[in-house]
């Protein structure tokens, strides 16, 4: 037995290895691609209208377009798989080469962004909204090497990348939503940003309801296999040292891209994109449930009657 543990060890290894090398291989040539088509999309525009304020701005718009597909795909993807798989598993499945690709097409972006900075005539302002959004981008990045990530308690990892996700989505509604509006109102928002602007409230909408299928789920899984017991302890009073390890820095990082937002001005900005992003979820939501709570009442109040 041991000669035979022995004798396959090395080639488990092995498989190991080739495994992470075609991952590896695998995002560096997504993230590759998106770099390049990103940077072929910027360098025709340049070319065409020039270097200057105009052309940077048309370049970063259409960088903008080609970073929130990716990025999109990325932030929906796993939301979409749930609810249609098997069909759609490997979207979900890709979903790191996904953000990896958004986060290197994103660079010609940022770069973009310096170069119109340094030729703008007038004062830019601080850009915190911005930036904050391109610092969870890559921080994002950074936990996806598989030794930081596995140093993190998996559930506040997927609370830290919700949060993430969400805050570049409502980066994104900013700019495809709320400043579109503030430049010219609702009767001259361009017709362009629309695509953008539902594309991106229906992912959030995606993901909504895949959260709250997997919830139930989870709840129907939970109730089926009950036993009777004595109370659980609270989740907070059960939680170790190493959580909270993982919780502070979390509340952290939430608490001062509150404060860096509330010094640039753009808290007000960010309670608009967040009510342009999940505002018409919470409308359909709040109908529905209106609706299926009338239809219980209208249903309670006939067999009083009968």
């Amino acid at each position: 037995m041991a000669g035979m543990s022995s004798a396959h060890a090395p080639g488990s290894r092995g498989l190991g290895f080739r495994g992470i090398s075609r991952q590896l291989i695998t995002a560096v040539s997504w993230m590759c691609a998106a770099f390049l088509i990103a940077f072929a999309i910027a360098a025709v525009v340049l070319v065409t209208f020039g270097v200057g304020e105009r052309g940077t701005a048309i370049a970063l718009r259409a960088t903008a377009r080609w970073s929130f597909l990716l990025f999109w795909l990325a932030y929906a993807g796993g939301a979409m798989a749930w609810l249609c798989r098997p069909r759609l598993d490997g979207l979900a499945r890709r979903g790191r080469e996904l953000g990896l690709a958004f986060a290197s097409a994103q660079l010609v972006h940022v770069g973009l962004v310096l170069w119109i900075i340094h030729i703008a005539t007038g004062p830019s302002g601080a850009m915190v909204f911005f930036w904050v959004g391109i610092f969870c981008t890559y921080l994002l990045v950074l936990f996806t090497v598989p030794r930081l990530r596995d140093a993190l308690e998996p559930r506040f990892w997927r609370i830290f990348r919700t949060i993430a996700l969400e805050y570049i989505a409502l980066a994104f509604a900013a700019d495809f939503i709320i400043a579109p509006l503030h430049a010219g109102g609702f009767g001259k928002y361009p017709l362009t940003y629309l695509p953008f602007a539902l594309t991106l409230v229906s992912g959030a909408g995606l993901r909504v309801v895949a959260f709250s299928d997997r919830r139930l789920g989870h709840l129907r899984e939970n109730l089926s296999l009950r036993v009777p017991g004595p109370p659980r302890a609270s989740h907070f009073g059960r939680m170790s040292r190493e959580d909270h390890l993982v919780v502070w820095p979390v509340l952290i990082f939430v608490a001062v891209s509150a404060v860096l937002l509330a010094i640039d001005d753009a808290l007000w900005g960010l309670f608009q994109s967040a009510l342009a992003l999940y505002g018409p979820l919470v409308v359909v939501l709040g109908t529905y449930v209106l609706l299926r709570s009338s239809a219980r009442g209208i249903r309670f109040i006939g067999t009083q009657f009968k």
